[in-house]
This record gives structure tokens, sequence and C-alpha cells, in this order.
């Protein structure tokens, strides 16, 4: 694994120019962790400030690299990894060192289980970074987005005409402050056909834009991009591309007992996904993932079914992707088979940005749908 580094700092984009005062580096520290009796570098090391999410992990080979923010220089600084005594003393303390040398004295542990506890401590705190650093990576608000949109579907191998439309989301706050209450407040959209269409109606369970929308869990600090969430699943580095020459890991993901929080998905019995994180500011580049659901409620996804209900779908299986392109949410797709009504139906449904704004902005105050005619 390459050296992580970590960039505190505001990112201007060409959407809009993000509302923080960044943070000015104060000193850089370089070093090893090393084992104490033999010298042997400690790779994986999580190395933190006390308090904070700011941190890194050291690479293979022990080597770290960490910018310290001037407003942390007064923080202690952590060393912990699995098989050894915790360091921890003031972060000034290496500001006089060129190439500091942390020395981790061993304790008893399972020796096999150290590689794969000690990876995924440095996988949550990748995880943990992307979280953090939403707020600098991506657009504050508010702004329009203009997203194309699409649904395809067969019933019973008869292919139905695709419905197209325009949306236009409104969002008051942006990324500023990513959770699902912000998401849910501050995102508005309404949708039109297109023009040439022949006529249909919209209804909100036909759309899905609702759970479309949901899958940007950057907007919403959902799933493995919930600290809180972190520990509940099983995460495994698959690899470290090069990208559009960036380094990216990507990371997959699975909860270890599947609930609403980890799935976004009332009854999902399995979920099993990645995500691709930058190495340089914690970005994230994709989310994807397939689920496995015995129901849904036709409404969405995250809704319950009430017991004398009976018009909801059953044996689910979908998949989904969301991309994010300079920094924005690009688009989000969502493919899904189940039965309906004694008939077995394949959809997909997406939305692709094709324009976003914050000036001559269109505020919208609802979730709308288009009624037909």
């Amino acid at each position: 694994m390459k050296k992580t580094i970590i960039f505190i700092f505001t990112v201007c984009l060409a959407l809009t120019t993000l509302a923080q005062n960044g943070s000015k580096v104060a000193h850089t520290i370089k070093g090893k962790v090393v084992d104490s009796e033999s010298n042997r570098p400690v790779s994986y090391t999580n190395i933190g400030l006390e308090g904070t999410f700011f941190g890194t992990a050291s690479d293979s080979e022990g080597n770290f690299e960490l910018k310290i923010p001037e407003e942390m220089v007064d923080k202690a600084i952590y060393f912990s990894a699995v098989g050894f005594k915790n360091q921890q003393f003031p972060v000034k303390d290496l500001f006089s060192k060129e190439f500091a040398v942390i020395k981790l004295q061993p304790q008893s542990y399972g020796v096999g289980e150290v590689d794969i506890a000690a990876q995924n401590m440095v996988l949550i705190r990748i995880l943990r970074m992307a979280s953090e650093n939403i707020k600098y990576n991506y657009g504050s608000g508010p702004f329009n987005m203009h997203f194309a949109y699409s649904n395809e579907k067969t019933v019973d191998g008869a292919v139905q005409s695709p419905q197209v439309a325009q949306v236009l989301l409104y969002d008051a706050s942006g990324y500023t402050h990513p959770s699902k209450a912000d998401a849910f407040k501050a995102r508005n959209y309404s949708v039109t056909k297109e023009q040439n269409d022949d006529d249909y109606s919209f209804s909100t369970a036909q759309l899905n834009l609702d759970d479309l929308l949901e899958f940007d869990w950057a907007r919403s600090a959902s799933g493995v991009l919930n600290p809180a969430l972190l520990n509940d699943y099983k995460l495994e580095l698959e690899s470290q591309p090069v990208i559009d020459g960036k380094e990216y890991w990507v990371i997959t993901f699975s909860p270890k007992v599947p609930s609403l929080a980890t799935t976004g998905d009332y009854y999902a019995g399995a979920l099993k996904g990645k995500i691709t994180v930058n190495k340089e500011d914690y970005s994230v580049l994709k989310i994807e993932g397939q689920v496995v659901a015995a129901k849904n409620n036709k409404q969405g996804r995250a809704l319950g079914i009430g017991q004398s209900n009976t018009d909801f779908l059953t044996d689910l299986i979908y998949s989904f992707e969301v991309d994010y392109k300079d920094l924005l949410l690009k688009r989000v797709s969502l493919d899904k088979s189940y039965s309906y009504a004694g008939k077995k139906v394949s959809e997909q449904s997406a939305l692709e940005m094709n324009r976003a704004h914050t000036n001559n902005l269109t505020v919208v105050d609802s979730r709308d749908y288009f009624p037909g005619e």
C-alpha cells in the first residue's frame, strides 16, 4: 500500500465555491512505525489525532506521512496496531524530528489474525476519512441539478414503452452537512415528461426517484459512508487501481447482519457492494452493490409493509451503481427483477446529470411528479 496522505483543504468546484475556511497546514510529520524488539516495520498501523477523524495509516513497510492542520497542533497523536500496545503523546513532540521512528511494543495476539484485523482497521480509517471529507470534496448549496430520467420495463417477457423525462433537482444546502435528515429536508425535485413522447402517467412507485437519490450515500452519509456503522460491515481491500492517472482504493463491503441502516432496504436479506475512494483527497468515485430482498413496499424499499397490505413486490434482486465525476453526482442506476401480481418483472431506471448551476436558480419546494393528462 502506498503512502496515505491526508489533505484538509477547501475545494473550489465549477459548480460552486465551498463555504469553508481552508485549514492551514502547520507541520508535516514523516516517519516509520517499527516493532521495538525486532525493528521490523509494522504494517497498517492506525494513526490519528485524538478526538477527530483526522489520521492515516502506515503502508506495508511501516512508512507514514501526516499533514497536521494548524488548529490541531495541540492534539495528542496515537498509534495503534493489532498485536502491539498503543502509543500516544502530544503531536508537537514530533515537530522537531525530520523523520520520526515510532517503536511499538508487541503484545500477545493470535498471529494468524493480525494481517486481517490490521487491514480492517485501515479500511475503517479510509472510509471514515471519505465521510469526513465529503463537506470539502463536494459542493455546498443552494444549487440546481438537471437530470435525464429513463425507465424501461419488461413484464412476463413483454417489453413496455420506455419512459423518459427531465428531472430538476433543487438542493438548498448541498453536501455541507451530509445526513439523511438534511437530504430529505433540503432536496426537492420536479419531473417533466419529454415533449414528443406518447402520453403516459407517472406515479411515485413507477418513478423510483426517491430510491435512486437515496443511493447517493455521499449526500446522506449513509451505508459505509456513515462512520457509526463501519463496525457493522465486513470490509476487504479488493484492489488499488490507477484510473485517469489517479490512485484509488476499491473496498468491498457487506453487512454482518443486514438491516435498514446498513442496506437502506427494510427487507434486505443480503448486500454485497464495493466503493472506490481516491487516495489523495478521499473523494468517492463510485459506489455499487447488489441486494436480495424477500419483498419491498411499492412506494420505496426503505418502507415497511402493513399486515393488511397485499399490494407489494416480492422476490427482489437488484443492483445499483452511483458514479461521481468532477466531485459531483453524475449518474445513478438501478436494475431490478421481481414478482408482482403473479408476473415476472425486469426494470431498469437511471438518472444522468447533464447540467448543474448555482445562478439563476429555480427553487423547488416539494417532491413533485408529472401527473399525466
